[in-house]
């Protein structure tokens, strides 16, 4: 446990990192991109924006590749589908607050939501809304997204004045740092179901997962004690224990290797290869030698 929490504290300080290089009054990556190579884009969260990329696709406009918030969603989903989905488990601050936050709070007054329902439908059924509502004349503006809501607060901490906030973003804060942030099991909540930047990476992640030269969380069932310690500490529930098996989804898993550092036996690593997960078929999970498959 020692080592696990000697983990979170190496994982804050990447996130704060993240937060320097995406998030203003910093963003360094949107000003190297915007003042050294001349690309066009916003030196704030905005200059990263994946919502506008999408827009372009789906308007008919394309993808203007010379622009800050196309190369670094691009980047990222590069990432996701060669080595998992590190924004989110190591850059992204806004996933880390509500995380981090939740640690804090005893279990017994937190919901678990995947007790509940399973986010991974939900998380893709976002995501194509997500896609196809600029194809429909719509837009996702701004105040839906807990990463512009995130800014709003630093700054108006900072400059002591965060404006007028309309009511859809005093809704969505809410949720995110509420009801599926802080008093959500884990503190994921908001990224396990309602982040379309997070379930685009999980895609990527899963076919990328498929070849043998990308990284991949990894089980050995041989090394495993059943300890669940793993379980315990996963803060997107993508780690569960169920009939005495350790049940992995990784369309839900941020690659933050939480499980991999508080595993006693080190049956979860991270590397290239096979995975050797289990996984039931249906999503039914019974005995091992009738419904169990290897990955």
């Amino acid at each position: 446990m020692k080592t696990s929490k000697r983990y979170l504290i190496i994982r804050a300080a990447w996130y704060l990192l993240g937060f320097i290089l995406i998030y203003a009054p910093f963003a360094l990556i949107q000003r190297l991109l915007t003042g050294i190579l001349n690309l066009q884009g916003r030196a704030d969260i905005h200059g990263s924006c994946f919502r506008m990329v999408v827009q372009g696709i789906f308007t008919g406009k394309g993808v203007q590749i010379l622009t800050t918030s196309a190369i670094i969603s691009i980047s990222i989903l590069i990432l996701a589908f060669f080595f998992g989905p590190i924004f989110c488990g190591k850059f992204c601050a806004t996933g880390a607050v509500t995380e981090y936050l939740s640690r804090i709070l005893p279990d017994r007054i937190k919901l678990n939501w995947q007790k509940h329902m399973n986010p991974t439908p939900v998380r893709y059924g976002v995501l194509a809304g997500f896609l196809l509502t600029p194809a429909l004349s719509l837009s996702v503006v701004c105040s839906f997204c807990n990463f512009s809501v995130m800014e709003k607060l630093v700054l108006g901490g900072v400059n002591l004045d965060i404006g007028v906030l309309g009511s859809t973003t005093i809704l969505t804060a809410f949720i995110w740092l509420f009801v599926l942030g802080i008093f959500a099991k884990g503190g994921r909540g908001y990224c396990s179901y309602l982040c379309p930047i997070g379930a685009v990476q999980s895609l990527m992640h899963y076919f990328g997962s498929k070849l043998p030269f990308t990284y991949k969380l990894k089980y050995k069932k041989e090394k495993c004690t059943k300890c669940n310690l793993c379980a315990r500490d996963c803060p997107t529930g993508a780690i569960q224990s169920a009939e005495n098996e350790i049940q992995y989804n990784i369309h839900t898993c941020i690659t933050c290797h939480q499980c991999t550092k508080v595993c006693p036996k080190s049956a979860i690593s991270y590397g290239r290869g096979k995975s050797g997960w289990i996984v039931p078929k249906d999503n039914v999970v019974i005995e091992q030698d009738k419904s169990l498959t290897a990955l």
